[in-house]
């Protein structure tokens, strides 16, 4: 089976639209069928970390807004397991609603989480983007 590598964002300006459910329920079946999964909650609420049972917790590298705004060699210092087989999740919390403002001062802001997850495609089948319900920055990215 050729390797698909593939990154699908969830994306809707409204809230309330089912992005993060839809994330988690693609996600999860995939996963149970034996395809490696990384979900990306990119969401400052952190609906995703939360519903995956993560909440709270954080790779000692930190959160995506970690990731997103430092440089760093191992983007799978930011990727914590989940209880189920093949699903990794990149973690929000809070300090992601800083990210917008801080990234605009960034070269190629609109290229953080690509280059990013350009070091994590190998390691997994498919990537799902949960994004906030906004067009800004994050959204873009």
């Amino acid at each position: 089976m050729p390797k698909l590598d593939r990154v699908i964002a969830i994306a809707n300006q409204k809230g309330g639209v089912a992005k993060t459910t839809t994330a988690i329920n693609l996600a999860a079946s995939l996963a149970m069928a034996g395809q490696r999964i990384l979900v990306v909650d990119l969401d400052p609420q952190a609906n995703l970390t939360s519903g995956l049972g993560k909440k709270g917790q954080l790779p000692d590298a930190g959160s995506v807004y970690e990731a997103l705004t430092g440089n760093h060699d191992d983007p799978l210092a930011f990727v914590l397991q989940t209880s189920f087989d093949h699903l990794a999740l990149l973690p929000s919390d809070r300090d992601l609603t800083g990210a917008e403002i801080e990234l605009v001062s960034f070269e190629d802001r609109e290229q953080r989480l690509r280059k990013l997850l350009d070091g994590l495609r190998p390691r997994f089948d498919y990537i799902f983007v949960d994004t906030p319900p906004s067009l800004g920055l994050l959204t873009l990215n």
